[in-house]
């Protein structure tokens, strides 16, 4: 055999899988599609004088297990975004996001409290919860920076799924930024791991005596780990024989893969307040943030169809500019990248979310067949769509072949 054990991808969540089973003894080899390791980590030190995230970017609760990594190896921490540095535009004017959310506050707290209370209850989505609030303009605009968070639309989120979210409190945290990069986080977890770049795994074989995998050519092991993002696994990119099981098949159709982009523009000046943490724009540019507030580079966020839309004439950064012409004081553009994940071929999305009825769906699709074992951040069910939903999901998925 070439291995104890193969992983499929060297994300966050493969490197953390072959980072435990290494550490048990098991001899592990990681296969990655793609010319690097990271995954939707991706760190850009040439475009401006400091890290740029194209991918992953913020660390959300010291007590996660991205929290703990970063105090391991001792990285150095911003931070991130908080309400009371926020700003949004509203008609024309850039003002402070705490008092201009002030008038539909009790109408947030409602919704928020219905989202709370939505477990045990028959599933929904937050646009349902907001709609039985009689919601203002302002509601329904934080409604949508909420959904875009969370990589989808208000209509299309599950608030049984929020609600785990919110429940278990890893997100709660005061957000951070790695000062030096991300990707040093990455790098530090693949310290020893085998790991074969350039090399998409084109089909995963199993029976009763281990697992062949065929790549650039046909690797044998006892047991493999899929950290294969949602999107691709839609896609259908590999083909598992036997086929999957129908449950399991169904979890990977039914849970959403919604597109996210950014698009990061570099200016000539700071030309918002340097106090500012991050902007609420309009419905189609929801949130744009500075990575380093004293630094005149913003990156917008956009999920779900208006990432989709972003694509269209005059493009994503024409788009945003339109945006942020009235405020831009006679700044001039330098430098920008559009990154796009939903057309990325080794990922087809941003992050995995779920429609109403869909929370579930995250357990069925991380339960191992054999010894195929899935991991990725479309299985975790504590903080699904981050690094730590990713290295928490790697961490379970070897943990389950070291019992077996």
């Amino acid at each position: 055999m070439d291995a104890d054990v193969i992983v499929v991808g060297a994300g966050a969540a493969g490197l953390a899988a072959a980072r435990r089973l290494g550490a048990a003894g098991l001899g592990v080899l990681v296969l990655e599609a793609r010319w690097r390791i990271g995954g939707r980590v991706h760190t850009d030190r040439e475009f401006t004088r400091f890290p740029v995230e194209r991918g992953a970017e913020l660390l959300q609760g010291a007590g996660s297990p991205l929290g703990q990594l970063a105090k391991e190896i001792g990285a150095r921490q911003t931070p991130g975004m908080t309400m009371r540095r926020g700003r949004v535009l509203d008609g024309g004017r850039l003002r402070g996001l705490l008092p201009w959310t002030l008038p539909s506050a009790p109408k947030l707290a409602a919704v928020m409290l219905a989202v709370r209370r939505s477990t045990g209850k028959p599933d929904e989505s937050l646009a349902d919860v907001v709609a039985r609030r009689n919601p203002g303009a302002r509601t329904l605009r934080m409604a949508d920076a909420i959904a875009n968070d969370a990589c989808t639309t208000p209509s299309d989120f599950s608030v049984h799924e929020m609600a785990a979210v919110m429940g278990g409190a890893e997100e709660s945290g005061g957000q951070q930024r790695l000062r030096d990069g991300f990707d040093q986080v990455i790098d530090h977890l693949a310290q020893g791991c085998a790991v074969e770049l350039n090399n998409p795994v084109k089909a995963i074989r199993h029976s009763a005596g281990g697992v062949t995998v065929e790549a650039d050519r046909t690797y044998t092991a006892r047991a493999v780990v899929v950290t294969i993002p949602l999107g691709v696994l839609k896609a259908g990119g590999t083909e598992f024989s036997p086929g999957l099981p129908a449950a399991k098949q169904d979890a990977i159709e039914q849970l959403r893969m919604y597109s996210a982009t950014k698009v990061i523009l570099h200016f000539d000046r700071v030309w918002w307040p340097k106090s500012m943490s991050y902007l609420l724009a309009d419905n189609d540019v929801p949130v744009l943030w500075p990575p380093r507030p004293t630094e005149p580079v913003l990156t917008a966020f956009v999920t779900g169809p208006r990432s989709d839309a972003l694509r269209l004439p005059p493009g994503p950064v024409a788009r945003v500019l339109d945006v942020l012409r009235p405020h831009l004081k006679g700044a001039e553009l330098v430098d920008s990248q559009v990154v796009d994940w939903g057309t990325d071929p080794w990922s087809r999305g941003g992050y995995s979310s779920a429609a109403p009825g869909g929370s579930r769906l995250r357990g069925v699709l991380a339960a191992p067949h054999g010894p195929i074992h899935f991991a990725g951040e479309a299985t975790d069910t504590t903080s699904p769509g981050t690094v730590s939903g990713a290295l928490r999901s790697g961490t379970r998925a070897a943990e389950e072949i070291l019992r077996a």
